[in-house]
């Protein structure tokens, strides 16, 4: 799970499936863990590619 949700439910859904993962002894990334797991499995740090596009893709002061 890259991005935390807001909702309480939902946070209370990935606080769960990271304590079952635990207990299968499974591994459970979440926020900037996840994107660390990632850079540190693959090589390529993804958040920052996509944090990039993003930036290139919305109009500063918000012109169009």
């Amino acid at each position: 799970m890259f991005y935390y949700p807001q909702r309480d439910q939902a946070i209370r859904i990935q606080e769960t499936l990271k304590t079952l993962y635990a207990g299968v002894e499974g591994e459970y990334y979440g926020g900037d863990k996840a994107w660390e797991y990632l850079k540190s499995y693959s090589g390529v740090d993804l958040k920052a590619i996509l944090t990039q596009i993003a930036n290139e893709r919305t109009p500063e002061n918000g012109n169009k």
